[in-house]
């Protein structure tokens, strides 16, 4: 299995065809954001290919300083899962950043629901595969996330991932919709609010002026 990244209509048939049934609507990007996004240049659609044949994904963004990288989204192909496919992509992207101070993730947190035990499973999907959480959480559209860290050279610290971190958001979104939308850390006393999905940033109300600022 070898990584190869994705050009814009691979990454559109993959948003259409496996991530919007693999991921919350909540959690998903429409392809319009993900297209802006690859377009700065930090941000990467990557597949895992045997052969021709597409067995699983990491979309990766990295951080404005290049020592972290964030991934946006992982996943197997749906007809591909449950064969232990997703830790050799971490594996594979270990090796990718093997010079990097951090491999960044951010898995829904547990909250008491019903989703408790599938989110329990992503988290422990990471600590097997050399993931440590980290002391910080945070807000994303009203989701909750823990954060976890590889760091393949070592050097990674908790306060180098959060400085990347906030850095990632920071360069793509407005002051106003950082702070709306974004809380890292993750602050106990503020309220969460309920889940804004990506698509609706754009049409909520009072919003139709401030689309350049967002995306």
């Amino acid at each position: 299995m070898t990584l190869r990244e994705l050009d814009l209509e691979e990454l559109k048939w993959l948003h259409a065809r496996e991530m919007k049934e693999a991921f919350p609507s909540e959690e998903l990007k429409p392809y319009a954001a993900m297209e802006a996004l690859c377009q700065s240049g930090l941000y990467h659609p990557v597949g895992a290919w045997e052969g021709d044949d597409l067995l699983g994904y990491a979309v990766l963004w990295e951080s404005p300083g290049g020592k972290y990288v964030l991934i946006d989204y992982l996943g197997v192909t749906a007809s591909r899962r449950n064969g232990g496919l997703g830790g050799q992509i971490l594996q594979l992207l270990k090796e990718q950043f093997r010079d990097w101070d951090g491999i960044i993730v951010e898995s829904e947190a547990p909250d008491g629901g019903e989703q408790d035990p599938l989110r329990k499973r992503r988290m422990d999907f990471y600590r097997r595969n050399g993931y440590a959480f980290l002391d910080y959480d945070c807000i994303l559209f009203g989701v909750h996330y823990a954060v976890c860290l590889c760091s393949p050279n070592g050097k990674g610290t908790q306060a180098g991932t959060m400085e990347a971190h906030k850095a990632l958001y920071r360069r793509q979104f407005s002051q106003w919709a950082y702070d709306r939308y974004i809380q890292i850390p993750r602050d106990p006393e503020h309220p969460l609010q309920p889940p804004e999905s990506w698509a609706e940033q754009t049409t909520l109300p009072g919003l139709e002026e401030r689309k350049e600022e967002i995306l």
